[in-house]
This record gives C-alpha cells, sequence and structure tokens, in this order.
C-alpha cells in the first residue's frame, strides 16, 4: 500500500493503526508463498478486521492485511485509490480473488472467466456470485473517497485468495505468483 508523493506532502499518511503513531506513505505485506486453493466461505474475516498489519490464518494460506488511511493536513481532498497488478507469472491472476473492506463494505473483485467449451456455465458459491470484475489486464478496480476531510481516517482491509471453484484454477498456476500494489493519490480539479 502507498500514498503518492504529492498526497504524502498534502498530509495523506497509512498506518497499521489507528493512533497513527507510525504514520508513513508505503505499508508492506508479508508474502505467502506455497498457498493452495481455498474459498471465501473459510476466510476468518472477523479476525482479519480485528487484526492491524498482516493477519496470519493457523488453517488457511491467503494475504490479508488491515490498515488506515487518514488526512492528516489542512484541506478537503478527493482521494483516489486503485489496486494494480505489478507482476504475475504462469496465470495466476485469472485465478484469485481480491477483497476490500473499506468502512467494513466488502467487495471482491476477479478476472472475468473464460467461459468453457460447451456452453456450459459456471456456478460459483451464493457468496462469489455478485463479484466485480477487474477494470482491466492490470488494473484491480479503482474508486474514489469524495470530501476526505482534515483528521478523517478510513479502514480498509485487503484480502487476497486463490479461488479453488473458479474453473481458471488448475495444475497450471502451480509455481506461479502475483504481485499487487495498491496507491492513493489526491485527484486533481
Amino acid at each position: 500500500m502507498t500514498v503518492d508523493y504529492d498526497a504524502y506532502k498534502r498530509g495523506i499518511v497509512l498506518s497499521n493503526d489507528d493512533r497513527f503513531e507510525n504514520a508513513q506513505a508505503r505499508l508492506m505485506t508479508r508474502p505467502v508463498s506455497e498457498a493452495r486453493d481455498m474459498t471465501y466461505s473459510w476466510l476468518k474475516i472477523e479476525e482479519v478486521s480485528q487484526t492491524t498489519g498482516n493477519y496470519r490464518d493457523p488453517d488457511y494460506d491467503y494475504v490479508a492485511y488491515t490498515f488506515f488511511l487518514q488526512n492528516s493536513g489542512v484541506e478537503s481532498v478527493d482521494i483516489i485509490y486503485h489496486i494494480r497488478i505489478t507482476d504475475v507469472y504462469k496465470k495466476m491472476d485469472e485465478a484469485i480473488r481480491v477483497l476490500v473492506i473499506e468502512e467494513g463494505v466488502e467487495t471482491i473483485y476477479q478476472k472475468p472467466d473464460k467461459h468453457p467449451g460447451g456452453g456450459v456455465l459456471i456456478s460459483y458459491p451464493f457468496e462469489l456470485q455478485k463479484t466485480e470484475k477487474f477494470l482491466s489486464e492490470t488494473i484491480v478496480t479503482r474508486k474514489k473517497i469524495s470530501n476526505f476531510t482534515p483528521g478523517q481516517i478510513r479502514k480498509f482491509s485487503v484480502v487476497m485468495w486463490i479461488e479453488g471453484t473458479d474453473p481458471d484454477t488448475t495444475d497450471d498456476i502451480l509455481g506461479g505468483m502475483i504481485k499487487l500494489q495498491m496507491n492513493f493519490s489526491i485527484q486533481s480539479p
């Protein structure tokens, strides 16, 4: 997670805690290696949201990170944030899901599925039927926080996993990897 230089100069900061004792422009998650496929219902959403920084599930391997964004500046601004795929190997981007929990509101993102041969429709568990599609090959999402006022704080949790019910989760992705970056910037007028 990063705040661009201009936004940081104007007081937009990140922190692992809501007291902002160690406010900074960049936060890093610990990588997960050797992850196996799983599904949304296995995620421990409550524990993820209650843990600041990295959350490590003792049962399953997935990336889960909770952090805070604050306007410590003196002016109200509109913030744009996006999640970008910076590196991918063996088409891992086709099998993952990215869950963003912003102020308690969950949104799951996925790359659009390629329909399998024979016109068979893909059937996902109920909680995965309402995903939003990635905006492009490299952009997962782009959102706006309007009128982010001085002193205001927003809580985010970002979770990423290999979705086992996705038809693109095959042995072909074994040994694959993916890196993502979440960037916050001030929208220019």
